[in-house]
């Protein structure tokens, strides 16, 4: 009966400290702004379907992906190229990397 009080109350706190669209758009933020391409990604070659889809977003005002998991949260943000950034918070804590498609 504890375990199960001592579940219940992890998930009350994780559902109310979930992080919000905005953190995840902060820490996305201090990510790119570090990011180096690899020599991998420097030598392939932009599509124009890449490119396209990058605009359509920035015109329609999305900057990226929220998911809300009630527990967890996703946050995805496509970059020019075929790399994009991933971040996952829960518990008020953002974690965000870079993913290149493995060659």
């Amino acid at each position: 009966m504890r375990l199960l009080l001592l579940l219940l109350i992890v998930a009350v706190a994780a559902y109310y400290t979930n992080p919000t669209r905005d953190v995840h758009e902060g820490r996305a933020r201090e990510v790119l702004s570090s990011y180096q391409p690899g020599e991998t990604l420097q030598d392939s070659k932009v599509t124009f379907e890449d490119v396209t889809s990058f605009v359509r977003g920035l015109i329609a005002g999305e900057q990226g992906n929220y998911q809300n998991y009630y527990f967890a949260s996703k946050y995805t943000l496509d970059i020019p190229g075929p790399a994009y950034v991933e971040c996952w918070g829960a518990f008020t804590f953002t974690s965000c990397e870079v993913v290149e498609p493995a060659t």
